[in-house]
């Protein structure tokens, strides 16, 4: 074939190229806009565009929501900041609000509901007022009537889509009393009957200050910092009276929170709620930024820590379970005479699962075992340090049990120690606790015994095979459950 012929049928197949996607494809997704666009109510106007809506709530409340350059905000009929989400929600809907059919020449307004009176919602968009007037039902399809204004077309619209403008004015208002960036702030100050907290962060590390100087357990306070930004109203009271500030005066819980200055040499942000004593049997009023009061449900308010020792450190072993290859317990036991020996118990994870010598365990206790000394968290800390006699007292003088977990050793070295923990005896319903190398004492419920030997006694009864010991098969305690911790006093 010619050259120029082949470069000419080219150049046709490109623009034919471009025509189809110029025409039928791009040109086809703008006509179907512009044909969608032509169906709206209100084709002129932008959800982006709306700076201001009035309207009627379900409760019978004339509420105007005005966007500001921090979001809406409510100017009726209280100063209040507004719930963003529900009311872009109502922009979106005005926006967007389709017609199904319509009616050039109507009728008399009230046969469709739209007569004076009628629910209305006002709204201002690029320096523009709009008005949308909602009526009945259709008397055939899921379908209501509205109008833009008298003399209108009537329209009809799919129900679903006028429901959006069914709101009560607390759904207008944002339930939340507290706005903050979790990541910026640096600053925790807690304060609650008698007591309380300051936290500190240094980079990525949170320390507390007061009232001693300690590590923070993480775990609590992204759960503390969690439940404060999700922290939701029930309702509100607006203008306070003396009664119901005496209520938050002085509060049974406050909170400061503060971040980073948005600029240097400005003050950095602060966000402080106050909650009070019981409104009623359950609920509280709290206050934040507002004037007006924020009313907390009591279920809320009890998720908020309310001991030093919650927002401390407690971490006693964290690895991964499956990393796990070796397990060694020494068991340090007091014969009746007065004669003390030691006595451990290894197991080895194998092909097969896990095996245990001297003993054999019940099959998946030594899983069991080795997944729950994987992230050991203590319920508390009786103390920061015990003496050798206090020590022990209560089991830790030496320990009880020692525990101790190992992983697969690198190369030709030795097996790389995953944790170890002492344990100690019981008492008042807990276990003592502590780590080689640390002075601090933890607690922990009994209910630890549950997946953990914590005496020689509590192995051969509970955790050994019965096909295994002859002392456990003669006892017939190797059934046994422990209903209740054994009280030893120091």
């Amino acid at each position: 074939m010619n050259p120029r012929t082949t470069g000419i049928l080219f150049l046709v197949a490109i623009a034919l190229g471009a025509f189809v996607y110029l025409y039928e494809i791009r040109g086809g997704e703008q006509r179907s806009e512009a044909e969608a666009r032509a169906k709206r109510v209100f084709p002129e106007v932008e959800a982006s565009a709306v700076d201001w809506i009035e309207l009627r709530t379900t409760d019978g409340v004339e509420v105007r929501a005005e966007r500001g350059d921090r979001g809406w905000r409510l100017s009726a009929p209280v100063d209040f900041p507004g719930d963003g989400t529900t009311i872009d929600g109502i922009a979106d809907g005005l926006a967007s609000l389709t017609s199904e059919g319509v009616y050039e020449d109507p009728e008399a307004l009230a046969i469709y509901g739209l007569e004076d009176g009628a629910r209305e919602v006002r709204f201002g968009a690029s320096g523009q007022e709009h008005r949308l007037r909602v009526g009945k039902k259709t008397p055939v399809g899921a379908n209501h009537y509205v109008t833009a204004a008298a003399g209108a077309p009537v329209y009809t619209v799919q129900t679903f889509a006028v429901n959006v403008f069914e709101r009560a004015a607390d759904d207008l208002r944002d339930r939340r009393p507290l706005h903050f960036d979790r990541e910026s702030i640096e600053r925790i100050e807690v304060e609650w009957e008698g007591a309380g907290v300051e936290l500190e962060r240094e980079g990525e590390v949170w320390h507390m200050r007061a009232p001693l100087e300690s590590a923070v357990d993480r775990a609590t306070l992204d759960g503390f910092l969690s439940e404060l930004a999700f922290l939701r109203a029930e309702g509100f009271v607006d203008d306070p009276g003396p009664e119901d500030l005496a209520r938050i005066e002085p509060p049974a819980y406050r909170v400061v929170l503060t971040g980073v200055a948005a600029e240097e040499g400005t003050e950095p942000a602060r966000h402080e709620l106050r909650i009070g004593g019981l409104l009623d049997e359950s609920d509280r009023l709290a206050r934040g930024a507002e004037a007006s009061l924020y009313r907390i449900g009591g279920d809320r308010f009890d998720a908020l820590p309310r001991r030093v020792v919650d927002f401390r450190f407690k971490e006693l072993t964290d690895f991964v379970a499956g990393d796990a290859v070796r397990f060694e317990i020494d068991f340090h036991d007091t014969g009746a005479d007065g004669s003390s020996r030691v006595e451990t118990l290894v197991g080895e994870l194998g092909d097969g699962g896990w095996t245990t010598e001297p003993l054999p365990l019940r099959a998946g206790a030594a899983s069991r075992l080795v997944s729950e000394l994987a992230r050991l968290v203590a319920d508390d800390i009786p103390a920061e340090s015990m003496g050798p006699t206090e020590l022990e007292g209560v089991g830790l003088s030496p320990p009880r049990a020692t525990l101790r977990v190992y992983g697969a050793p690198e190369s030709q070295g030795d097996a790389e120690l995953l944790g170890e923990v002492q344990i100690g005896i019981a008492q008042g319903g807990r276990l003592f606790a502590k780590v080689p190398g640390r002075d601090t004492v933890y607690a922990f419920d009994y209910a630890l015994a549950d997946g953990i030997p914590v005496s020689l006694e509590a192995l051969k009864n509970r955790f050994v095979s019965a096909e295994g010991s002859d002392d456990a098969d003669e006892s017939g305690a190797a059934d046994a459950a422990i209903e209740a911790p054994p009280e030893e006093a120091p």
